[in-house]
């Protein structure tokens, strides 16, 4: 199964192949022809080797859980690993490690880089598409293409991929359940795309930011993010565009098989919706009311940030712009800036971590815990502390009207445990190091939460290329933990899921 992976990687490696012999980059269409031969190779070695097994395999009806679990979790490392193949050759990137790092914040959709603005500013076109393309591959997900194209072991490896506390594939054919959030992406990526041409960008950027917005992950081929094209029609496009990336696809499922009024029945009743439009709107107005005071000179004060002194906005309209498009990007893992918000006041920088933490929604291509999580456990400690004063009440734990059920409580509060878990390791790790506690919180925050820039020394005016090589391995591992949500990575570390 991972051979296969690798060859469907050796596939999508050959697309920035041809992109570049189209735009006349002949060196890097080379270096990514190359890749994608080293990538086939290999694979095409691993099923070859593999092929007794493979056989066997198919005349059971489905994989074990546990080769499920086994591809998903090891399928993100090994893309990884493919995916770095373009940058090393290229020499866009010399070290393989921090190309790894590269390939891995693409895959997951983190948008964390360690190259400079200068690197990013003078990289191929070619290379430029390869490191945005990873991002919209990874925001659909490998696993799932190998899920749409060999339906054998679906339901298990389906499970283990997509993220979220139900999969909404129990009244359908898991292959069928794929290839509808397939259709799903594609229609957003295509609606996006025309949007921005008609808006003004350049075709290539269109596409560069087209893959980069619906997948929630925030690459851009500028050092300036989205301040380069310095438009308020661009950043509305993009809001609303990383807005509905980060709604639960099983809402759009429900509006093409059923129909308009059922999905907004849905969308409208959904608690998580509710919290996830209130948390944008409440910070919003926050955030650029204290932007606003601090341009009009009030004593509100501000960080000194990785890049320094800030500069106010003009006023309420420039302020409430800058607050929508960073909460926007923080709490949907949009990953994108405009400004160097980590020299914002302390009020504004705090908010932007705690919707960092929080995430959108369950089943999107956003990252973070996810607010259905969150209200979970948030409704699970009020349920304990009703019976803790009245034990012989029954109390339940509720979302949307359905009674969850004891083991949904505790996978929810179990993976709160793990995150926090790997959250505190990770942080001491990085601070072992020397890096000191707001960069190593923060990047291990924004990691784990698959978001992008963080604050400190990895700010948006900063990159994670100056950390030292333990941490930017330790971080990609927070990557690839936070895309499948612990449980697929984690059970391959236990002795008891390799035995009989």
């Amino acid at each position: 199964m991972l051979g296969v992976v690798l060859l469907l990687m050796a596939g999508f490696l050959t697309i920035p192949a041809a992109v570049g012999v189209g735009l006349g980059e002949r060196g890097p269409a080379t270096s990514c022809a190359l890749a994608a031969a080293v990538t086939a190779l290999l694979g095409g070695l691993v099923t070859f080797i593999s092929r007794g097994a493979t056989r066997d395999a198919r005349q059971r009806p489905d994989y074990f859980r546990r080769e499920g679990l086994a591809t998903v979790g090891l399928a993100w490392l090994v893309g990884g690993v493919a995916g770095a193949l373009p940058f090393l050759f290229e020499g866009t990137i010399t070290s393989p490690l921090d190309a790894f790092f590269e390939s891995v914040s693409g895959l997951t959709t983190t948008g964390s880089t360690i190259m400079s603005g200068e690197q990013i500013d003078s990289m191929p076109d070619t290379i430029a598409f390869w490191r945005s393309f990873s991002q919209w591959i990874g925001g659909f997900g490998i696993v799932m293409v190998f899920v749409v194209i060999f339906p054998t072991g679906g339901r298990n490896l389906f499970r283990s991929e997509v993220p979220g506390i139900t999969r909404e594939a129990g009244h359908q054919r898991v292959r069928d359940a794929a290839l509808m959030l397939m259709k799903i992406y594609l229609a957003l990526s295509v609606t996006l795309l025309a949007v921005l041409i008609v808006v003004g960008l350049p075709v290539f950027d269109a596409v560069i930011h087209t893959f980069t917005t619906v997948a929630n992950g925030g690459f851009s081929n500028h050092s300036e993010s989205i301040a380069y094209f310095d438009s308020a029609l661009v950043e509305s496009v993009l809001v609303v565009f990383m807005l509905l990336s980060a709604l639960n696809f099983a809402i759009y499922d429900t509006l093409i098989r059923v129909g308009p009024r059922p999905a907004w029945r849905k969308l409208v009743g959904s608690l998580e919706v509710r919290l996830f439009f209130g948390l944008v709107v409440g910070a919003s107005l926050a955030i650029g009311a204290v932007l606003w005071a601090a341009g009009a000179g009030s004593a509100v004060a501000g960080s000194a940030g990785a890049g320094g002194a800030w500069t106010a906005p003009s006023g309420p309209v420039e302020a409430l712009r800058l607050s929508i498009f960073h909460v926007v990007c923080l709490i949907t893992g949009g990953g994108y800036s405009t400004a160097n918000f980590d020299a914002w006041p302390q009020f504004c920088r705090l908010v932007l971590l705690l919707l960092a933490f929080c995430g959108a929604c369950a089943g999107s291509t956003s990252g973070g815990l996810k607010l259905v999580r969150i209200a979970i456990v948030f409704k699970a400690a009020l349920v304990a502390v009703r019976r803790f004063a009245r034990p012989r009440v029954i109390h339940q734990v509720r979302i949307d009207g359905q009674v969850l059920d004891e083991s949904v409580v505790a996978s929810v509060t179990g993976y709160l445990v793990l995150w926090l878990l790997a959250f505190l390791a990770a942080t001491t790790l990085l601070g072992a190091y020397g890096i000191d506690l707001e960069t190593s919180a923060s990047a291990v925050l924004v990691t784990l939460n698959n978001v992008g820039p963080g604050l400190g020394g990895v700010g948006p005016a900063s990159n994670f290329g100056d950390l030292p090589a333990v941490a930017k391995f330790v971080l990609s591992i927070c990557m690839v933990l936070g895309r499948l949500e612990f449980y697929a990575l984690v059970a391959l570390l236990m002795p008891t899921f390799w035995r009989r």
